[in-house]
């Protein structure tokens, strides 16, 4: 019985070391697929993460344009295209501080736009330069307050609408899809 009992414990001997061999081999296995799962994620995650910033940021800068834009046109529609004589406080905070503030939004926030947009940003940029250069020439140069609105139009620099447009439909399609 003795030798019975020897074969029974170094055959479990044996067979707990092979047993612990296989599963540590089966361990470390799992570890390194379990590693390298947790990077794909971590990478897939992080790309996720950063395109949802950049449509945030670019979300926010659409929607600062929007309202800007919506302010000019009203501001154009209902008073500074009806004024009589020159309002130094309208042009200077409703059309100068907008035709500015958007021109430095679009050239500060470049890389948020969506390139669809690119070729009508530069419209848009193109003439907030040259009405806010005439500005500076009639306003602050010449020191002329008897010319009462300021217009770039009839100079080959019409207001681009079609940039105004796309602008506005591209916020609210890109605002409605974030907030889904």
């Amino acid at each position: 019985m003795s030798e019975l009992l020897q074969q029974i414990i170094s055959n479990s001997i044996v067979i707990a070391l092979f047993t612990s061999a296989i599963a540590y081999f089966f361990h470390k296995r799992t570890e390194r697929q379990n590693a390298v799962l947790k990077r794909e994620f971590e990478q897939l995650s992080s790309k996720d993460n950063s395109h949802f910033e950049w449509r945030k940021n670019t979300v926010e800068l659409l929607g600062q344009v929007y309202i800007h834009l919506n302010r000019l046109g009203l501001g154009f529609q209902n008073k500074y295209s009806k004024i009589p004589e020159y309002d130094s406080y309208y042009e200077d905070e409703i059309i100068f501080k907008s035709n500015q503030h958007i021109r430095d939004l679009l050239i500060n926030n470049g890389h948020f736009l969506p390139p669809e947009l690119l070729d009508e940003t530069s419209k848009l940029i193109e003439h907030f330069d040259v009405w806010l250069t005439k500005y500076n020439q009639i306003r602050s140069i010449d020191k002329d307050t008897k010319t009462k609105q300021i217009y770039v139009g009839p100079d080959g620099f019409r207001f681009p609408e079609n940039a105004e447009r796309l602008f506005k439909e591209k916020y609210v399609e890109m605002f409605n899809d974030l907030h889904k």
